[in-house]
């Protein structure tokens, strides 16, 4: 009997193998109901790509595409989901498998158009996330990833080696690839036990002892920032502390060395967290577009930092200021094309009727005190000969500029990529902000902290321009507009968790965003329309 199924096996791959390239009736009348609109299940498997399955298949004259090689190759490839943050179940794995199993089961229509649903998701969740970044976090428009998951499946089916081709969908960047062994990494963690709390208390030093101290020795140790002792003891030595230093340095905290409650929260994160903010994370660089540019600005929001990269080395650094929590930066893409020296600063609307105007209202002279001039059509219009009662977001025909000076909100400089946000990098007067290791203090522009160092960067290439000539146009106090010699790409960015040189970096979730991210890709894969 077993020798008679396998020969009726074999024989019927044989007549598969021989109809392959045959139109299929079934394929054509499902992909038919697809496109009406209609939700389609194919053993009990909802079909996700009600666009471009239908398009594949016609394309394809409806014909069967899936050898048991073709699937053999995709499976090795879905069971790897796993390792990026991803969910093998979203492609119908535990189906496949049964139907790869049997060698008839295989070749039915059923399996083709299951596995080619499966790759198409498979794939554009690669190329593009599986979430629509605009639907979780807002305003969000930087450069996205390109790529067709149609095309793709054409070329995978044509060349065959799909787990060689998928290489090439996986984002290129240290980041990702990094973050893909994090997670592994922390995982094996989690397996392992994962860390206890450590007990609050009065802050750790050097030079204390005792249970606390202990806890967090084999605390950091568990992360890999500790070598534990020979002979484990419970003395708070210089070693420790500079774990600490380390351990605060990676997650964006004061590196005093100390252990004080920002630090403690911090080391009590558990590690199921902070898995979860590594798969967040690879899905947020999975939406970013793998091209930023041969010289570029990079921002990265939960980062508080600007850096530049020329040809994928970083050149410039500098520390920000970015959007408050309720006045966000926004994450888009854009190119900068010129900086204005002693600039003008016009009040934009959310700033003018919500901190300007109110203080106005109280009192006049707050304009005058903040070197402020009213306009309207262009000419200076007295303040005193103002209604200002009268005047609200409904009814204002004035603007509101700063002239340039040393009180001027801008500061000395302002670098301009004209965006629909209004959002520009700008000096700032106010300095002492720097110096916090959260700064998320403005309203929504982001504010540089040594900004004079960036015009001689970006001068450096302008023989017209010199460090001299800046100074002199400085001391005019008279705003002039420089063109860059070359367009700069900028990118502004949320990221609370990345790999650089020195490793895995985790950043406070200021914007509170990574909950959405989480609980998204924790939910079944969206239709691709």
């Amino acid at each position: 009997m077993k020798i008679r199924k396998a020969v009726l096996g074999f024989l019927w791959c044989v007549v598969v193998q021989a109809t392959m390239g045959q139109s299929n009736e079934a394929i054509r009348k499902y992909t038919e109901t697809i496109s009406a609109g209609v939700p389609v299940q194919v053993r009990g498997e909802l079909i996700h790509s009600v666009r471009l399955l239908p398009e594949f298949y016609f394309e394809n004259e409806f014909r069967r595409v899936w050898t048991r090689p073709l699937q053999e190759s995709f499976l090795n490839l879905v069971n790897k989901a796993y390792d990026h943050g991803l969910t093998p179940a979203d492609y119908h794995f535990e189906v496949l498998n049964r139907l790869y199993a049997d060698p008839v089961e295989s070749q039915s229509t059923d399996a083709d158009l299951l596995f080619t649903d499966a790759f198409l998701l498979y794939a554009s969740h690669f190329l593009n996330g599986k979430l629509n970044p605009e639907e979780v976090e807002g305003e969000w428009q930087a450069v996205r990833r390109e790529g067709n998951a149609k095309t793709f499946l054409k070329k995978c089916l044509q060349q065959g080696n799909m787990e060689e081709q998928f290489e090439q969908l996986q984002p290129e960047s240290q980041s990702y690839r990094g973050l893909v062994s994090a997670l592994m990494h922390y995982r094996e963690i989690r397996q392992n036990g994962g860390w206890n709390t450590i007990e609050a208390g009065e802050t750790l030093k050097p030079g204390m002892s005792g249970s606390r101290v202990q806890s967090l020795k084999y605390r950091l140790s568990i992360e890999g920032y500790f070598l534990m002792e020979e002979e484990p003891n419970d003395q708070y030595t210089q070693e420790l502390a500079e774990a600490v230093r380390r351990f605060q340095q990676h997650h964006g905290l004061e590196a005093d060395g100390n252990v004080g409650k920002q630090t403690l929260a911090t080391l009590n994160v558990s590690v199921e967290a902070k898995i979860a903010k590594i798969k967040a994370n690879l899905e947020r660089l999975r939406w970013i577009n793998q091209d930023l540019g041969d010289h570029y600005v990079f921002v990265n929001i939960a980062d508080y930092k600007m850096k530049v990269f020329k040809l994928d080395s970083l050149t410039f650094e500098q520390r920000v200021v970015v959007g408050k929590p309720f006045r966000k930066t926004p994450v888009f893409s854009d190119t900068m094309t010129y900086f204005v020296l002693n600039p003008y600063w016009t009040v934009p609307p959310t700033i003018l009727f919500n901190d300007v105007l109110p203080e106005v209202k109280k009192d006049v002279n707050y304009l005058k005190t903040k070197q402020m001039k009213v306009l309207q059509g262009g000419q200076e219009v007295a303040a005193e000969s103002i209604e200002w009662a009268k005047l609200s977001k409904n009814y204002f025909p004035y603007t509101i500029r700063q002239e340039p000076g040393p009180a001027n909100a801008l500061g000395a400089v302002k670098f301009m990529f004209p965006n629909k946000y209004n959002i520009y990098i700008h000096d700032t007067p106010s300095k002492e902000l720097f110096n916090r290791p959260d700064r998320a203090f403005s309203s929504g522009c982001i504010r540089l902290n040594q900004p004079l160092s960036f015009v001689n960067y970006l001068i450096a290439e302008m023989p017209d321009w010199n460090t001299e000539k800046i100074k002199a146009v400085l001391e005019t106090g008279r705003d002039k507009t420089v063109m860059l010699r070359k367009p700069l790409s900028v990118h502004i960015l949320y990221l609370t968790a990345w790999v650089d040189e020195d490793g895995v970096q985790f950043r406070n979730d200021v914007y509170q965003r990574d909950a959405a991210v989480i609980s998204a890709l924790s939910e079944s894969a969206p239709n691709l329309n």
